[in-house]
C-alpha cells in the first residue's frame, strides 16, 4: 500500500514538472520574436532584447544546456525552427526533446514498473516535439501561401504604378498582415543592412520553405538578370497561384469525408476502451497485467498508426 502511494506521489510530481516546463516553453514560443532576433539568425547583428524574467531564465537554461548538443544536429534544426516561427535554437530544441524523453520514461516506468515500457514511453516523448515543430511549420506555410496571391497583386499593381521593387515590397510589408508582412519586412531590413537583393530573396525563400514562394523568388531572380516586364510576370504567377488555391480547396472539400473517416477510425478503439473501462473495469485489466496483453496493445497501436498514415497518404493530393 505504501509503495503504491509512493509511486502515485512520484508520478504526480513528474507530471507536474512536465506541465510546468511545458507551460514555460509554450509561453516562450508565444512571445513575438523581434526583428533584430530574426535578422541575427541571418546577419551579424547583435541587438539586445528584454524578455520577461521568467522567460529569460528559462531561455538562459535552454541555451546553456543546448551548448552540449551535437553541433551537426543543432545546426540542421535551426532553419526548421525558423520556418515554424519557434524562437528556439537547434540545441535548445534538442534539450527540450531529451527532457521530454526522460520525463516520459519516468512516467512509463512508474506506471508499469517495467524498463522496456519506460523506453516505449520515452519514444513518444521524443516524437512530440517533432510533431509540434511540423505542425507549426505547416500552419505558417499554409497561412503564407494563402496570403501570397494578394501580395503578388499588390506587388504587380505597385510596379505598374511606377514604384521600384523595394518600394513595392515595402507596400506589402505595410498593408498586409503576418506572416507575409513580417517576412517581407525582414527581407527589406536585410537589404538595408547591406545584404544583396538576390541573397535576401533566397533567405526569404529559405525562411518560409514554400514551393509557391520558390516560384516567385526564382522568377524575380531571373528577371533581375535577364530583364523583362516584372509586373506582367507577377501577374501571371498570381493567376497561377489563384487557380492552384481554388483546386486545392476543391480537393479539400472532396476529401473531407475521407479525412473524417480516418480520424474516427483512429479514435474509435480509444473511445471503446474508455467506455469499457467505465462499464466493466476488469474486462480490460488483463491487457495491462499480462505480457501478451502488452504485446497486443503495442501491436494494436502500431497498426492504428500505420493505418492512419495510409489514409492520410491516400487523401493527400499534391497540386
Amino acid at each position: 500500500m505504501v509503495n503504491g502511494i509512493a509511486q502515485i506521489v512520484i508520478l504526480i510530481s513528474v507530471i507536474a514538472t512536465f506541465l510546468a516546463v511545458y507551460s514555460g516553453i509554450l509561453a516562450l514560443t508565444r512571445r513575438a520574436e523581434t526583428l533584430e532576433a530574426k535578422l541575427r539568425r541571418f546577419t551579424a547583428l547583435r541587438v539586445p532584447s528584454k524578455p520577461e524574467t521568467g522567460k529569460r531564465n528559462l531561455k538562459h537554461l535552454l541555451t546553456l544546456l543546448g551548448r552540449f548538443a551535437p553541433r551537426r544536429w543543432s545546426e540542421g534544426l535551426d532553419l526548421e525552427l525558423i520556418r515554424g516561427d519557434i524562437p528556439l535554437k537547434g540545441g535548445e530544441f534538442l534539450v527540450l526533446q531529451g527532457f521530454l524523453m526522460f520525463l516520459f520514461f519516468l512516467i512509463g516506468f512508474m506506471l508499469t514498473q517495467k524498463i522496456y515500457a519506460g523506453f516505449l514511453f520515452s519514444i513518444g516523448g521524443g516524437i512530440l516535439p517533432r510533431l509540434w515543430l511540423n505542425s507549426a511549420q505547416k500552419k505558417k506555410r499554409r497561412k503564407f501561401n494563402n496570403q501570397l496571391a494578394d501580395a503578388l497583386l499588390v506587388l504587380s499593381n505597385s510596379l505598374r504604378a511606377g514604384f521600384s521593387l523595394l518600394q513595392a515590397m515595402e507596400m506589402v510589408s505595410q498593408e498586409m498582415s503576418n506572416p507575409i508582412s513580417g517576412e517581407f519586412h525582414f527581407t527589406l531590413r536585410e537589404m538595408t543592412y547591406g545584404t544583396s537583393t538576390e541573397t535576401a530573396l533566397i533567405h526569404l525563400s529559405e525562411r518560409v520553405g514554400s514551393d509557391v514562394l520558390d516560384l516567385l523568388v526564382t522568377a524575380m531572380l531571373i528577371q533581375r538578370q535577364a530583364g523583362g516586364n516584372l509586373a506582367e510576370v507577377l501577374q501571371n504567377i498570381h493567376a497561377t497561384i489563384q487557380d492552384r488555391l481554388r483546386i486545392q480547396q476543391e480537393i479539400k472539400t472532396l476529401t473531407a469525408q475521407g479525412r473524417m473517416s480516418g480520424y474516427i477510425i483512429a479514435a474509435l478503439p480509444f473511445g471503446i476502451a474508455a467506455v469499457l473501462s467505465v462499464l466493466n473495469p476488469s474486462y480490460l485489466s488483463v491487457l495491462f497485467t499480462n505480457r501478451i496483453g502488452w504485446a497486443m496493445l503495442a501491436g494494436g497501436l502500431i497498426s492504428q498508426f500505420i493505418g492512419f498514415l495510409i489514409i492520410r497518404k491516400i487523401i493527400t493530393i499534391e497540386v
